[in-house]
């Protein structure tokens, strides 16, 4: 149930903003590609007349005059064209289908998009293909498709500053730098992590870089060029206020004392900043709309919705985040599928297959009857992070080709249901999260680097952006979080590590490295490793994400480059360990028992010895390339050094 007390001071908002900082090319004009709009950059057109749709987000001041990328060469499609029109339905432009040659296999477009509408600041684009007329005998049996690919836009204007609260978070956004004091306390830490945790879940597939930059306490950040923004979080009479309103150097200014600090993000984590629309605001009592535990959940609830028409073959596609099921663990699930369809006469032929995370789970004849009421179980080997159902529809009906033939239609109904099993093991990996660390979760930090709440706040929001539910972080010391039931993600040195409980993957202190295998592994790796690790606390029935180095704190910088060059980001990530010795040269693996898969007739004693191998051989290959750098780089100082390695149990 959400409670929010907010307290408003209203202004006088002008109706356009000054221009923000900015570099503009000619004629004040910015392309953006369609991911930096959060919208995938491709799209496949398939059949003739059949429109697909697209949202895209309009900063202030910006209006989109051109639309940019590549046309492929059809399939099955003879002459014809692309038709674009808005979401009023009004004409915008056409794209030529390519004739299928070789040298116009990929041909670039650039057309006039200036008269499209822009409403709420959304753009709504509409693309269908038009072709002449065919005959009947030809009509059926084709694959018609046409890929469209690296998409942008072109805008005229410069983005307008903010003059409230409401205006500050745009609809495109590409950074945030939050500002804090040098020596930020513990409730200024969580404040800043609420924030990047509520920014990026409510800009998810923009991926905007979210960083903390360290500052005197009361000083004035700079100014923030166009699609970015700059929040300073300290401690202070609670409140927000909109600082250098309409102005090119605006920023927000978000203030408390303890608890009431963060509290006065819950505007943000909520989502309705769209409230305050004024200067200033100030959060009497923060809200959540997290409701009662529960285990079984309508497709209504969840979101899951689709209709897909389909002659010979078409594909339906829904998903849900793993965190939207609940708090507790999920060992698996049973869905209660309805749907409505075409009904289907006695000689057509028409099924249903349905495939979660690509594993198939059920299938059937569609029927005369119109409906599918089907109940069928999900294993949760098969869950992941984000759960995809699949629906591979099929339909060839009895007549012979002619224009009066239609096509099948299904619709999901959204009184279908899910009830899932709660359980499981503790869960370990990349994979854990982010359900392993919701609704709630602690960060800890050490102390040794003065930019482990940056550190921090990347992982937040890495974590934060994969899921559409509030994700909660609370600071605590280190041995707080390390002897906590708790999911906690810690940053902290080897040296603070070793006087905790805590057994990771990969530990150990200076350029002693121990990974955690049935007879440990012990490695003297010169000037050491830095690590990020998600793993299994089994002791403690909960998932750890640490972030920590035994040697330099630089050594995490190409880790982080690393996930950021990644296509999806944190979800690219396998095993449970990512890290990089002084050469920067970054591995991605899997160490220890917890996330591989025994094989079905190995005999059970015989297993640890398996995983100990494998551990042992991956951990040889990265020990090897950052010994081989070692070297090298100390031939050329003219040095040479032997590390050594050794085995113990």
């Amino acid at each position: 149930m959400l409670s929010l007390l907010l307290v408003v001071a209203l202004g006088s908002p002008s109706a356009h903003g000054e221009p923000l900082n900015s570099e503009p090319g000619a004629d004040n004009e910015v392309t953006l590609p369609w991911p930096a709009l959060g919208v995938a950059d491709s799209m496949t057109l398939l059949g003739a007349n059949t429109a697909q749709e697209f949202s895209l987000p309009v900063a202030a001041g910006l209006t989109p005059v051109r639309l940019r990328g590549l046309i492929h060469a059809p399939v099955d499609f003879g002459p014809g064209f692309v038709e674009i029109t808005d979401g009023a339905g009004r004409f915008l432009a056409t794209v030529d289908l390519p004739e299928v040659t070789p040298q116009q296999a990929v041909v670039p477009f650039d057309v006039d998009i200036a008269a499209t509408q822009v409403a709420e600041s959304t753009v709504r684009l509409s693309f269908t293909v038009r072709q002449p007329g065919i005959d009947a005998e030809q009509r059926c049996g084709l694959g018609e498709s046409v890929e469209i690919s690296d998409l942008s836009m072109l805008f005229a204007g410069t983005e307008a500053a903010p003059t409230t609260i409401a205006e500050f978070f745009p609809p495109v956004l590409q950074r945030l730098t939050i500002y804090t004091p040098i020596e930020a306390d513990d409730s200024e830490a969580q404040a800043v992590l609420t924030l990047a945790s509520a920014v990026a879940r409510t800009y998810g597939t923009q991926n905007p870089a979210i960083t903390v930059v360290k500052q005197t306490r009361g000083a004035t950040p700079p100014p923030a060029p166009q699609f970015t923004r700059a929040v300073v979080v300290e401690s202070g009479d609670a409140g927000i206020a909109l600082v250098n309103s309409n102005q090119p150097d605006v920023f927000l200014r978000v203030t408390g004392r303890g608890g009431q600090l963060s509290d006065q993000a819950s505007l943000m984590v909520n989502q309705l900043q769209s409230l305050a629309q004024g200067p200033t605001v100030r959060v009497e009592q923060p809200g959540s709309d997290a409701g009662p535990q529960t285990d079984e959940f309508t497709f209504e609830e969840l979101n899951l919705s689709g209709e897909a028409s389909v002659l010979r073959t078409a594909d339906l596609t829904v998903g849900v985040d793993r965190a939207a099921l609940g708090a507790d663990r999920v060992d698996g699930m049973t869905v209660n599928l309805k749907a409505a369809h075409t009904p289907v006469a006695d000689l057509d032929t028409a099924t249903v297959m349905v495939s979660v995370n690509g594993q198939a789970v059920y299938s059937a004849p569609l029927s005369s009857s119109g409906e599918v009421d089907a109940t069928f179980d999900v294993p949760g080997e098969v869950l992941r992070q984000r759960i995809g159902m699949e629906f591979a529809l099929t339909y060839s009906p009895r007549q012979l080709c002619n224009p009066m033939i239609a096509p099948l239609t299904f619709q999901l109904d959204p009184q279908s249901t899910v009830t899932v099993r709660r359980g499981g093991p503790t869960p370990g990996g990349f994979d854990a999260v982010p359900s392993a660390l919701s609704p709630e979760f602690l960060v800890a930090m050490d102390g040794t680097s003065p930019d482990q709440l940056d550190y921090a706040t990347q992982v937040v929001a890495d974590i934060a952006r994969l899921t559409s539910m509030p994700l909660t972080p609370r600071v605590v010391a280190v041995n707080d979080a390390a002897d906590a039931e708790t999911g906690a993600l810690i940053v902290a040195n080897a040296s603070t590590l070793q006087q905790t409980s805590l057994r990771p993957p990969v530990g150990g202190e200076s350029a002693a490295v121990q990974v955690d295998l049935p007879e440990a592994l012990r490695a003297d790796i010169p000037n050491g490793l830095g690590s990020i690790q998600v793993f299994a606390d089994a002791s403690r029935d909960r998932t750890v994400v640490l972030v920590s180095t035994s040697g330099a704190w630089s050594l995490l910088d190409p880790l982080f480059g690393y996930i950021d060059a990644q296509p999806d980001n944190w979800s690219s990530l396998q095993g449970n360990v990512l890290a990089a010795g002084e050469g920067g040269t970054v591995t991605n693996l899997t160490v220890g028992v917890e996330d591989a898969e025994p094989p079905v007739a190995q005999d059970a004693q015989g297993w640890p010895v398996w995983v100990a191998i494998a551990g042992v051989v991956v951990l040889g290959l990265l020990l090897v390339a950052i010994t081989l750098l070692t070297r090298h780089r100390k031939r050329q100082l003219g040095a040479s050094s032997e590390p050594s390695v050794s085995k113990t149990s």
